[in-house]
Protein backbone atom coordinates (compact mmCIF):
# COMPACT_ATOMS: atom_id res chain seq x y z
CA UNK A 1 0.00 0.00 0.00
CA UNK A 2 0.84 3.73 -0.79
CA UNK A 3 0.66 6.22 2.00
CA UNK A 4 -0.94 9.06 0.51
CA UNK A 5 0.97 11.42 3.49
CA UNK A 6 4.50 9.73 3.51
CA UNK A 7 6.46 10.48 5.95
CA UNK A 8 6.54 14.36 5.69
CA UNK A 9 3.75 15.56 8.15
CA UNK A 10 5.07 18.56 9.99
CA UNK A 11 3.60 21.71 8.93
CA UNK A 12 5.41 24.80 7.61
CA UNK A 13 6.09 27.72 10.08
CA UNK A 14 6.77 30.35 7.72
CA UNK A 15 5.35 30.63 3.85
CA UNK A 16 7.09 32.80 1.61
CA UNK A 17 5.80 33.74 -2.21
CA UNK A 18 6.81 35.38 -4.97
CA UNK A 19 4.69 38.07 -4.49
CA UNK A 20 6.36 38.91 -1.30
CA UNK A 21 4.07 37.99 1.20
CA UNK A 22 5.18 35.69 4.33
CA UNK A 23 2.59 33.52 6.26
CA UNK A 24 3.62 33.42 9.56
CA UNK A 25 2.00 30.48 11.94
CA UNK A 26 0.94 31.34 15.93
CA UNK A 27 3.50 29.47 16.80
CA UNK A 28 6.08 31.80 16.11
CA UNK A 29 4.23 34.80 16.50
CA UNK A 30 3.28 34.01 20.22
CA UNK A 31 7.30 33.09 20.91
CA UNK A 32 8.46 36.17 19.59
CA UNK A 33 5.94 38.12 20.88
CA UNK A 34 4.91 39.49 17.38
CA UNK A 35 1.28 41.26 17.38
CA UNK A 36 -0.10 43.48 14.49
CA UNK A 37 2.09 46.25 13.07
CA UNK A 38 5.15 44.68 14.25
CA UNK A 39 8.27 45.24 11.52
CA UNK A 40 10.08 41.76 10.85
CA UNK A 41 13.53 40.67 9.52
CA UNK A 42 15.59 38.28 8.56
CA UNK A 43 19.29 37.87 9.77
CA UNK A 44 22.32 35.35 8.69
CA UNK A 45 25.14 34.82 11.11
CA UNK A 46 26.97 31.61 11.43
CA UNK A 47 25.72 29.78 8.91
CA UNK A 48 22.31 30.34 9.83
CA UNK A 49 19.06 32.53 9.00
CA UNK A 50 17.18 34.20 12.29
CA UNK A 51 13.76 35.59 12.07
CA UNK A 52 13.29 38.36 14.61
CA UNK A 53 11.09 41.30 15.49
CA UNK A 54 12.85 44.62 13.70
CA UNK A 55 10.94 47.20 15.30
CA UNK A 56 7.81 47.13 17.77
CA UNK A 57 4.43 48.86 16.19
CA UNK A 58 4.58 51.36 19.19
CA UNK A 59 8.07 52.78 18.09
CA UNK A 60 6.64 53.06 14.09
CA UNK A 61 4.92 55.80 12.09
CA UNK A 62 3.41 55.06 9.31
CA UNK A 63 3.74 52.22 6.55
CA UNK A 64 7.01 49.80 6.93
CA UNK A 65 8.21 46.89 4.45
CA UNK A 66 7.35 43.71 6.33
CA UNK A 67 4.83 45.21 8.92
CA UNK A 68 2.48 42.22 10.11
CA UNK A 69 -1.11 42.18 9.86
CA UNK A 70 -3.38 39.81 11.56
CA UNK A 71 -4.62 37.20 8.62
CA UNK A 72 -8.17 37.73 10.22
CA UNK A 73 -9.21 40.46 12.72
CA UNK A 74 -12.49 39.45 13.75
CA UNK A 75 -14.35 40.53 16.59
CA UNK A 76 -14.53 37.96 19.15
CA UNK A 77 -12.12 36.08 17.62
CA UNK A 78 -8.55 37.51 16.53
CA UNK A 79 -6.15 35.28 14.48
CA UNK A 80 -2.57 35.20 15.90
CA UNK A 81 -1.49 33.93 12.65
CA UNK A 82 0.08 37.02 10.89
CA UNK A 83 0.96 38.05 7.34
CA UNK A 84 3.41 40.90 5.83
CA UNK A 85 4.90 41.54 2.55
CA UNK A 86 8.31 41.83 1.32
CA UNK A 87 9.77 41.37 -1.74
CA UNK A 88 13.27 41.81 -0.86
CA UNK A 89 13.00 39.02 1.96
CA UNK A 90 10.95 36.72 -0.16
CA UNK A 91 13.26 36.53 -3.32
CA UNK A 92 16.33 36.56 -1.23
CA UNK A 93 14.82 33.41 0.80
CA UNK A 94 13.45 31.96 -2.44
CA UNK A 95 16.95 31.94 -3.88
CA UNK A 96 18.33 30.50 -0.54
CA UNK A 97 15.71 27.32 -1.05
CA UNK A 98 15.98 27.27 -4.96
CA UNK A 99 12.12 27.94 -4.77
CA UNK A 100 10.09 28.77 -7.79
CA UNK A 101 6.27 29.90 -6.79
CA UNK A 102 6.58 29.34 -2.73
CA UNK A 103 8.60 27.93 -0.25
CA UNK A 104 7.29 26.46 3.02
CA UNK A 105 9.84 26.14 5.87
CA UNK A 106 10.60 24.96 9.09
CA UNK A 107 11.24 26.69 12.38
CA UNK A 108 14.20 25.43 14.59
CA UNK A 109 15.15 26.73 18.25
CA UNK A 110 14.39 30.22 19.99
CA UNK A 111 17.32 31.74 20.84
CA UNK A 112 18.48 35.67 22.56
CA UNK A 113 20.60 37.50 19.81
CA UNK A 114 21.15 39.91 22.46
CA UNK A 115 20.37 43.59 21.16
CA UNK A 116 18.33 42.58 18.46
CA UNK A 117 15.79 40.16 20.89
CA UNK A 118 14.44 37.23 20.93
CA UNK A 119 14.78 35.12 17.64
CA UNK A 120 13.81 31.63 15.55
CA UNK A 121 16.44 29.83 13.52
CA UNK A 122 14.75 29.01 10.05
CA UNK A 123 15.52 26.84 8.47
CA UNK A 124 15.91 26.76 5.14
CA UNK A 125 17.38 23.91 4.13
CA UNK A 126 16.32 20.67 0.90
CA UNK A 127 14.09 19.00 3.74
CA UNK A 128 11.76 22.04 3.41
CA UNK A 129 8.42 21.67 1.51
CA UNK A 130 9.40 23.77 -2.15
CA UNK A 131 6.97 23.94 -5.09
CA UNK A 132 9.27 24.96 -7.77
Amino acid sequence: MESLLGNRTRRADLTFYRSGRINITSRIAKALGLRDGDVIDIGYERGEYYLYCAAKAETLVGRHEAQCHSTHKGRLHPSNNLCCHSKRITDAMLKVCRAGECARIWAGEFCDLGHLGKAVVIIPASNSLINP
